[in-house]
């Protein structure tokens, strides 16, 4: 490293560099304190300006590793949470795939005892096929709550009737007349029993009971016109 440069010479200079230099008339010199500044000591010229650089490389040197240390450590930390994030993300996509299958488990099982429920109070009360067409209806009023099959209306609210209590209702209701054991006709073109009585044949209906009883009970409608025809 040069006491004494030209201009040009200082510009080709790092600015790291530059700093050593201070501008005398067009040229620039060392601005180093204790330099002599005559044509003394040009070895301890020499010695000083390597120390100085050498200090310089240094201080330079360290700088970069604190860098790049620091950038080392950014990276690992963001590394770290983006594995947690993935971790995360994966640990609730699990949870709540259990989470699917327990209520899918828990909705089968609900259904089964549904079903059994109605079938049970069906093939009380009916047989055959009647007994499956009637299951279907019984098991609209059930519901399960807190792991219990439970009455509702037929709007769908709790009551606190019980299951046997419901296949009462349903085996006394003209409306599934036709499907309970019992009251289907039997014999001789008689109707069957409702309620425990002998159903009207329809020509001892006024109209508004046959509207009626079309209208709330089909099957044993069409049924009693089928037996009236019959004796045409």
């Amino acid at each position: 490293m040069k006491y004494l440069i030209d201009k040009a010479a200082y510009d080709a200079l790092e600015p790291s560099l530059q700093a050593f230099y201070k501008a005398q008339g067009e040229d620039y010199v060392l601005a180093v304190e204790g330099l002599p500044t005559g044509g003394g000591d040009l070895e301890g010229l020499r010695n000083q300006v390597q120390t100085l650089l050498t200090e310089k490389k240094d201080e330079k040197r360290k700088r970069d590793a604190a860098e790049a240390e620091q950038r080392r450590l950014q990276e690992d930390s963001q590394r770290a949470n983006g594995e947690f994030e993935q971790l995360y993300t994966s640990a609730q996509q699990a949870l709540e795939a259990e989470r699917a299958k327990n209520l899918e488990i828990m909705t089968r099982v609900e259904r089964r005892d549904l079903s059994a429920a109605a079938s049970k109070i069906a093939t009380g009360i009916a047989d055959g096929e009647n007994a499956e067409i009637l299951a279907e209806f019984v098991e609209r009023r059930l519901k399960i709550v807190e792991g219990q099959v439970k009455v509702t209306d037929a709007s769908g609210n709790l009551t606190i009737a019980t299951l046997e209590d419901l296949a009462k209702e349903f085996q006394l209701s003209p409306r599934y007349a036709s499907l309970v054991r019992g009251s289907q006709a039997s014999g001789g073109g008689a109707a069957g029993n409702v309620r425990g009585g002998a159903t009207k044949q329809l020509n001892e209906m006024s109209d508004a009971e046959r509207i009626k009883l079309s209208n709330e009970n089909p099957a044993l409608f069409n049924q009693l016109v089928a037996q009236a025809k019959s004796k045409e």
